[in-house]
């Protein structure tokens, strides 16, 4: 008759769980695994507990970085950002958000459209632009829209609202299952 000590165990164990000292216990558990589970999630995500509201502006990804003082290589900004429609972009600070005023602006129309904001304006290029070609561009044509799908060259320069000058190409473009527009960008002071 060994196996009755052991269903005595098994028993005895469950109507532990059926005690109130049982329920605090399991209940003592859930909350320390919530805890540790939201502390592995702001270590990972680098502890930034600020909740952002849908009106704030939303950092560009981590590939956007602004220009060092003295670095000696005259770029303002450089990196890479992710729209979805009526989403506005900042390229001198990375930033994107709905509520951001930004430089440009993407859709909201059915048609994927590139908009220059306020005071900015567009001109698409053919090749991989510099400064000098992007000011050349848009002294000779200056488009507040762009469709994206009519930018064949993938390249347009900008004249951001700051008077910057930027270029800005399109990596991905919104299709079947891809909402998002993906734009690199660098921006000359």
């Amino acid at each position: 008759m060994p196996d009755e000590p052991s269903s005595d165990r098994k028993s005895g164990f469950l109507a532990f769980w059926t005690t109130l000292p049982g329920i605090l216990t399991g209940l003592a558990a859930l909350i320390t695994a919530i805890v540790g589970a939201v502390g592995l999630w702001k270590t990972q995500s680098g502890g930034d507990s600020t909740p952002t509201s849908p009106g704030e502006p939303v950092t560009a990804t981590s590939t956007a970085e602004t220009g060092r003082q003295g670095s000696g290589s005259g770029v303002l900004a450089k990196g890479r950002l992710s729209l979805v429609s009526g989403d506005w972009a900042d390229l001198e600070r990375g930033q994107v958000g709905s509520a951001v005023a930004g430089d440009v602006t993407f859709g909201p129309e059915t048609t994927p459209t590139l908009h220059a904001a306020g005071a900015a304006s567009l001109a698409p290029v053919d090749a991989r632009p510099t400064k000098r070609s992007c000011v050349s561009a848009l002294t000779a044509r200056s488009d507040s829209f762009e469709l994206v799908s009519r930018v064949e060259t993938k390249w347009i320069c900008v004249s951001t609202t700051e008077k910057n000058v930027a270029a800005v190409r399109i990596l991905s473009s919104p299709g079947p299952g891809n909402a998002k527009l993906v734009l690199g960008y660098t921006v000359w002071p």
